[in-house]
């Protein structure tokens, strides 16, 4: 009944983190708030589907075919009752420097006998105008320790939130879940 709610809502905190990517604190906040809210999203189906036959079943087939519904399931209950979520933060830092090159050109015409007839020596042009420097690019990149795909906390969280999408659609076109009204 109020799963759609709690979707939109975790699709807000979801956009937060990736807003906030730059800054651990905040990203681990609106990473605490997407959790609760996309956890709630399956509470409530839970619930209202137990009270129509086949529901429970319906919603245990979700959770037991998909790997990322079942690391997420027990996600939110560890980071609100026992520790905050462990994620790990790799800072990429990409460094660019400009070389300035300045060269000159020497010639020497000998004559047969190796005596220098003419000698010319250009001389060094000047370098280029110094540009400015340009700032290291820094990123960051979270990733949950005990999740053993290649996806970032963001890639996940985003296929966490488009399954949740899916089962409430199901749900809803099977009779399992009320549509909004």
């Amino acid at each position: 009944m109020h799963e759609q709610e709690k979707v939109n809502e975790a699709k807000y905190f979801y956009s937060r983190m990736l807003s906030e990517i730059d800054n651990r604190e905040n990203f681990l906040f609106n990473l605490s708030a997407f959790l609760s809210s996309a956890r709630s999203v399956l509470q409530y189906a839970l619930k209202e589907a137990r009270t129509r036959s086949g529901g429970q079943q319906w919603y245990d087939g979700h959770i037991n075919a998909s790997p990322t519904l079942s690391f997420f399931k027990d996600k939110r209950d560890i980071n609100i009752h026992t520790q905050p979520i462990d994620i790990r933060q790799n800072i990429n830092i990409e460094i660019t420097d400009r070389l300035y090159i300045s060269d000159s050109v020497s010639i020497r015409v000998t004559d047969k006998d190796g005596k220098v007839v003419s000698e010319h020596t250009s001389e060094p042009a000047p370098p280029p105008p110094r540009e400015a420097d340009i700032p290291p690019k820094v990123s960051n990149q979270f990733t949950f320790p005990d999740w053993p795909g290649p996806e970032d906390v963001p890639g996940l969280c985003r296929l966490y939130l488009d399954e949740l999408v899916r089962i409430v659609a199901d749900g809803q076109a099977k009779g399992f879940l009320t549509n909004p009204p």
